[in-house]
């Protein structure tokens, strides 16, 4: 192998970091718990995956994978098919458009846009699972689910960041 090669080779395969991360908490996102009532309030991993991404390495989070992490995490957990996908793909788009703000401020700053971005998520799932079922759904499982979301995203950014710097 020349050294170009290689060179190639591994920005390729680091490049794969947010792809691969993503993957992995979407499975995260699917593991059955044995808590009663927690598939229906299960954190959204995949959502905080795509927002940290798009904020810090929106080159490395395209639309596609955003979609078809989306798309996985539909057909893992059972929910209709794109409706995760269509979440993604505009969490990413609303927050591609304000990462240049989200980069250059601090943590609480970005933890309270993430707020705002699973609230919406939270509500548009809502509104979604109640039009596909006919009928006005009750929002506390997506409310605590939303929740959830935000309390543990510290924690996900806090490891992903170590990450990015570590590999990329």
């Amino acid at each position: 192998m020349t050294d170009g090669l290689s060179q190639r080779l591994d920005r390729f395969a680091r490049n794969l970091l947010p792809a691969f991360l993503s993957v992995i908490l979407v499975l995260l996102s699917a593991v059955p718990f044995s808590i009663p009532g927690y598939g229906q309030v299960a954190a959204n991993w995949a959502l905080m995956a795509v927002v940290y991404w798009a904020v810090y390495r929106p080159e490395l989070m395209p639309n596609v994978l955003a979609f078809a992490l989306g798309l996985f995490l539909d057909i893992l957990v059972g929910t209709p098919p794109g409706l995760n996908a269509l979440l993604l793909v505009l969490a990413r788009a609303a927050v591609v458009t304000q990462a240049r703000v989200f980069r250059g401020t601090s943590f609480p700053v970005l933890w309270c846009g993430f707020a705002l971005v699973a609230l919406a998520a939270a509500m548009l799932t809502w509104l979604l699972s109640s039009a596909l079922s006919l009928t006005a759904l009750t929002p506390d499982p997506v409310l605590y689910q939303a929740g959830l979301t935000v309390a543990l995203f510290p924690f996900l950014v806090w490891a992903q960041a170590r990450l990015h710097n570590a590999v990329l």
